[in-house]
């Protein structure tokens, strides 16, 4: 039993890296050559190309599909009531770096949502990576799926068009959603440690004017159900004019409450601090929620975290929440 959850993780450690060399040598190549059966981390889905991925996947997982048959209209003319799948970028040949030999393609493809209101600094898409064979009439394809920040397409667009079939270099996981631990203490402690270690690898896909602008332009909150369950993280350069005298045209952030310092979990020592802001907006653009037939009033809420470390005060964590008040 431990043997085999150990494979388990080996795999998925070795799928999560691989690059486009491996994922043609290592997996789509035995299976269809020798008929070997696919590693338990693989869906099999005909018909992933006619689905909405943010109805169909986690947004924080990688999910590798093996889609057979694939047909022509994958990629350019199927799709979904939300959204459609897309080519962003067309076959690139793969090779093996050694030999040279050929082994088969690779595409790209953007899920396109009809209408979008996010901003687009902060905006995350669904991205998929299709390997297939040389083999004429070859109708098995495996896809990558993900959900990446635009600065992250960014660079699987450059290495697509390099020469290079490595995978890319890892970067370091910030969250992308709120931890909804049970205590806010804990909570507030994990926000903190996630930008231990950041002075110098700040992401690039962070928002200078999260608080001068409405946050349902960051999310939307009525078809993101990671959002509602726990919220969104915004990582943000602040100003002194955060939360004070910035806004939008239709409302502003304010802060309920000051500064709260955070315990570290282990120590119990200060290393961090808290604020709370409230969006005032007016009634019009109110949002409300039925509950059990009664129209009930939702506001917008950010937790704002900085760390006590010096060089670190102007980088926050922004976790945005929409809360019955």
């Amino acid at each position: 039993m431990a043997a085999a959850a150990d494979d388990y993780l080996e795999i998925k450690d070795e799928l999560m890296g691989a690059g486009d060399e491996l994922m043609l040598l290592r997996y789509l190549k035995p299976m269809i050559d020798d008929g070997a059966s696919w590693p338990q981390h693989f869906a099999e889905d005909a018909d992933v190309f006619n689905k909405n991925p943010s109805k169909e996947f986690n947004p924080e997982n990688t999910v590798f599909v093996i889609v057979n048959p694939r047909t022509e209209a994958c990629g350019k003319t199927d799709g979904c009531d939300y959204g459609s799948w897309r080519i962003m970028a067309r076959d690139k040949l793969i090779k093996n770096e050694e030999t040279g030999k050929l082994l088969g393609f690779k595409k790209i493809l953007k899920f396109c949502v009809k209408k979008t209101k996010r901003a687009r600094e902060y905006k995350r898409s669904w991205v998929m990576e299709e390997y297939r064979l040389l083999k004429p009439n070859q109708d098995h394809v495996i896809c990558k799926i993900r959900l990446l920040f635009q600065t992250e397409i960014g660079f699987l667009l450059s290495k697509h068009f390099s020469y290079s079939s490595g995978p890319l270099p890892a970067t370091q996981s910030l969250p992308a959603y709120g931890y909804g631990l049970p205590n806010p203490e804990d909570e507030g402690a994990y926000y903190l440690r996630s930008l231990i270690g950041h002075e110098n690898e700040w992401p690039s896909y962070v928002t200078n004017d999260v608080f001068c602008m409405h946050p349902s332009a960051l999310v939307d909150p009525h078809r993101d159900q990671m959002f509602a369950e726990s919220g969104i993280c915004i990582f943000a350069n602040r100003t002194e004019a955060s939360g004070y005298t910035d806004g939008c045209d239709r409302g502003c952030w304010r802060i309920m409450q000051g500064d709260k310092p955070i315990a570290s979990i282990m120590e119990g020592e200060t290393f961090g601090y808290r604020r709370v802001f409230k969006f005032c907006e007016e009634d019009k653009y109110r949002h409300f929620c039925n509950v059990n037939g009664d129209a009930v009033l939702l506001t917008w809420i950010m937790e704002e975290y900085r760390l006590a470390d010096e060089e670190m005060k102007d980088k926050v964590l922004c976790v945005v929440k929409l809360l019955r008040r």
